[in-house]
């Protein structure tokens, strides 16, 4: 039996029916009556039997209707991808040149020292040449104040991936305060080309203040114009423009702002999401939003941005682009402490404690803390869910680890927090 696999999905259009997939990102566009007759009637029938007319061939060879066998098949591929990824997030240093009111970390200027880099180095040389993809984070903190150490395990990854010939990608998650062009190029040489920055609105030096008390918008933006000044051709690097926006934030202007800035570079894009209580005492002070009013609010402010013509990541649903990286079977963060964890959210939780750089036995992991977070099978009904190849089960666990309430889509997070990567690629 040939059927439409759930991540196909389909709607009319102009007299015209479109067929897409989220997997592929294809899309086939049907508009001969007798054509788009008979597909009504493949959809309404769950499928055909065999490949007999030259539509089912089409659409087979699209890989748009399949048999159960060609779905396990992909399925068997895309949980190979995942065996095959060694994901790594590394905060070089805990401490932050900001004090923003939401934030759940402490800031412990701590940050890591030689013994522990040697460490991580012979991990990763030893590990990396039987992925067949390497990916880098970097995180805080504000990795940006530790150049050194950033740019010392970069290029060491760098010279593994020529030497063994694994994909290497690497991003950052940065405040974009110290990403002076000088040393976006520093990073850029060493294979980093993903950035996730928060700006946050008209009220940014409020909620984003360097630690001195003073403004840090002025600084952020004269950078990212400098930045964008390169020729695209050379660096096609990807800027993900981040805003947190709080209960009753409505004030579009701002992304007219940007457009206006970086509007015509698609090498940047914006994500928004709403602040959420990740701990700490000073965000309770602020207005944030919940549930349903959570959900639309962000919608009406992506809205507004698609409407400008400028690039959302909020509505990506690419191949595992729901999937939290702390899910991955083969995932780890790295902290200045020596402490290895899963989630970057939930760091001194005793369930997220993957492991410890051991002073004479170097990275030691307990594969029982991993199965928690990584261990999830797909369930019967995920087969039947528009999103089972950008989700595969794998979306924020952090509430299913430390025993919280399900979420409709049988994986858990506590109330009020949201998956958070260390970026969003």
């Amino acid at each position: 039996m040939y059927f439409f696999p759930s991540y196909v999905s389909y709607y009319k259009e102009d007299s015209a029916i479109y067929i897409t997939s989220k997997l592929y990102q294809n899309k086939v566009r049907l508009t001969d009556p007798k054509i788009q007759a008979e597909f009504w009637n493949l959809v309404q029938g769950g499928g055909c039997p065999d490949l007999s007319t030259p539509l089912t061939q089409f659409l087979h060879e699209q890989e748009l209707l399949l048999n159960q066998e060609e779905l396990d098949q992909t399925l068997r591929q895309v949980f190979a991808l995942l065996e095959g990824t060694l994901f790594v997030t590394i905060l070089p240093t805990e401490g932050c040149n900001f004090r923003c009111p939401y934030c759940y970390q402490d800031h412990v200027p701590q940050s890591m020292d030689r013994h522990m880099l040697d460490q991580i180095e012979a991990y990763l040389a030893q590990e990396t040449p039987r992925f067949r993809m390497v990916q880098l984070n970097w995180f805080g903190g504000e990795p940006t104040l530790c150049k050194d150490t950033v740019l010392e395990i970069s290029a060491q990854l760098c010279e593994l991936r020529d030497a063994y010939g694994f994909q290497f990608a690497s991003s950052m998650t940065t405040n974009g305060f110290l990403l002076d062009t000088v040393s976006f190029l520093d990073y850029y040489k060493n294979g980093i080309s993903h950035y996730q920055i928060t700006l946050d609105g008209w009220n940014h030096d409020k909620t984003r203040p360097h630690v001195s008390g003073g403004g840090t918008l002025n600084v952020i933006i004269r950078n990212l114009l400098r930045l964008s000044a390169l020729p695209r051709e050379e660096f096609p690097f990807q800027i993900t423009l981040r805003h947190n926006i709080l209960a009753g934030d409505e004030d579009y202007s701002w992304y007219d702002y940007l457009y206006r800035l970086f509007g015509a570079d698609d090498r940047f894009s914006l994500l928004v999401r709403p602040v959420g209580n990740w701990g700490g005492e000073s965000v309770k002070s602020l207005d944030l939003l919940d549930g349903a009013s959570d959900n639309a609010l962000v919608n009406r402010h992506v809205d507004y941005i698609q409407g400008l013509g400028m690039r959302c990541e909020n509505r990506q649903k690419g191949i595992l682009s729901m999937a939290c990286y702390a899910s991955y079977p083969h995932s780890m963060v790295f902290r200045p402490d020596g402490l290895i964890e899963k989630c970057t959210v939930l760091m001194g939780h005793p369930k997220n404690r993957l492991g410890v750089l051991d002073p004479e036995w170097g990275v030691i992991l307990d594969e029982e803390v991993n199965r928690l977070w990584s261990g999830g099978a797909l369930k019967p009904e995920c087969l039947g869910c528009s999103d089972l190849l950008s989700c595969l089960h794998m979306r924020c666990r952090a509430g299913l680890v430390t025993a919280g309430a399900e979420d409709v889509c049988g994986t858990a997070r506590p109330a009020g927090q949201e998956r958070v990567k260390p970026m969003e690629v």
